[in-house]
């Protein structure tokens, strides 16, 4: 189909988008080359700057022959290569999109650096957990609660959950009403923070775990004093409603990697003895008793005493489980 004369500045700044970054460099014929080939476009030189020049107008960054006396580059792009890695490492990592969702979506981001940029993009490898079961229902799910929320009308939904076979079945006490509020992503997954009609506590419910969401012509239960979804998330979903005690552990140096990797800033290096260090962490007693039996042979809690006592009642549970 034949491009109208007035659409031929957008093939020029495909040809730039495409075609040229800084190490690329495009002549003014180079492009014209370009135009013809991708395009079957014939553009003289001057219709080049002057297309050029209208489209630094629009302020999109494009370098040229006084800056470099090569050619011309896009430099203006919506994301930064090092963001567009970041972006396809975290769509190839997530566990709630599936791979040929996620190869779709990683194309889509790849396509907004030139081609060049786009064979390095390519050549990062990605091995993806095959852990979580995926409900395919899941981008429909969060599609429908956030038109719900943005109308503020209460849902009807079935609550699912996994059977011994790993499919999904239907709870006992659904279907529920409840009023949506805002969608929480945390620890891998994506929740709704919600109140259940007829309840005043709010709760979050796995979105991968709802079934048949029905938009009703009923508004939301308002919460007054309003809340905060990110100190929600932190106390109910990170800390499962813990609250954060100190604890003492002794371990070598060596383990020190490992407990930043953990607790980041909640650990602090109290004392030093050659390889021995001291170790307060800031943590949730849950998480701290899985660390410790972890790595129960490379470290000894010194603190608190009745933590210490609950690590050693559960060493020897499972001692007498497996002696014999």
């Amino acid at each position: 189909m034949m491009i109208a004369q007035k659409a031929t500045i957008l093939c020029v700044y495909e040809i730039l988008k495409m075609y040229t970054d800084e190490n690329h460099i495009l002549s003014a014929e180079k492009i014209r080359e370009k135009l013809k080939t991708v395009y079957d476009v014939d553009m003289e030189r001057r219709a080049i700057y002057r297309n050029i020049d209208a489209l630094r107008s629009m302020g999109i960054d494009i370098e040229g022959y006084q800056e470099n006396r090569e050619g011309y580059y896009l430099i203006d792009r919506e994301f930064e290569l090092s963001e567009i890695r970041l972006l396809c490492d975290a769509v190839a990592a997530s566990d709630m999109i599936k791979e040929e969702t996620g190869k779709k979506i990683i194309r889509k981001l790849i396509n907004t650096q030139s081609i060049f940029q786009g064979r390095m993009l390519q050549k990062t490898v990605f091995v993806k957990s095959e852990k979580k079961i995926l409900n395919k229902q899941l981008f429909y799910n969060i599609d429908a609660l956030n038109v719900a929320i943005n109308q503020g009308c209460k849902v009807s939904a079935r609550m699912m959950e996994y059977g011994m076979d790993h499919e999904l079945t239907e709870k006992q006490d659904s279907p529920i009403v409840f009023s949506p509020y805002v969608t929480l992503w945390a620890e891998g997954n994506y929740y709704i923070l919600v109140k259940r009609e007829g309840r005043d506590e709010l709760e979050h419910i796995r979105i991968d775990h709802i079934k048949d969401i029905v938009i009703l012509e009923r508004g939301i239960d308002m919460i007054f004093g309003g809340f905060n979804p990110g100190q929600y998330a932190k106390e109910h979903i990170f800390q499962n409603g813990e609250k954060k005690e100190r604890h003492e552990i002794e371990c070598s140096v060596e383990l020190w990697q490992d407990i930043v990797d953990t607790f980041g800033k909640d650990a602090e290096v109290m004392r030093r003895d050659d390889n021995v260090i001291r170790v307060k962490i800031m943590s949730v007693p849950s998480a701290m008793k899985t660390w410790i039996l972890e790595h129960i042979e490379e470290c000894e809690v010194t603190g608190p005493k009745r933590f210490k006592e609950e690590i050693q009642r559960t060493v020897m549970e499972a001692y007498r489980k497996y002696c014999c």
